[in-house]
Parts: structure tokens; sequence; C-alpha cells
């Protein structure tokens, strides 16, 4: 799935870029949805847009968890 992976670390921390994986996921459900696109295509842009949808939802569930407990953790910079 590329560099552009949900799982990749952003510059800014290790938060993966769960928007830009958003984005892509969408892009790729609409190609799927073109008439114009051969069966090939389309099924293949299907595919990876549930790929990208599962790699968002367990990425959306791990920080859930991560927030929901981070107030039992002491912050590093204390």
């Amino acid at each position: 799935m590329s560099h552009y992976s949900v799982n990749s670390a952003s510059s800014e921390g290790n938060n993966p870029c769960l928007k830009l994986a958003s984005v892509i996921e969408r892009h790729l459900k609409a190609l799927s949805e073109l008439s114009d696109l051969t069966p090939v295509l389309r099924a293949t842009c299907q595919q990876l847009s549930e790929q990208w949808a599962g790699l968002i939802d367990s990425n959306l569930k791990r920080q859930n968890k991560i927030q929901r407990f981070s107030w039992l953790m002491p912050a590093a910079s204390e």
C-alpha cells in the first residue's frame, strides 16, 4: 500500500495520518463505482478500498483505547 500507509508515522509524532488514509479510501471507493472502468479495475479499486477501510478502523480503535486510558499514564514531560 505504498509509503502512504495508514501505519506510517507522521513527522509530528507516531500517530498515523488517518485523514490521508480516509481520502485514499474514499477515492478508491469512488473509482470502484465508475461504470467506465473495466471490471478488473473496478474490482481492484473495491478491494483496495476495503483494505484501507480495515486499516483505518483498526487504527481508530487503537487510538480510542489509548485516549481512553491515557489518564492512567503519567505524562512523559512531567
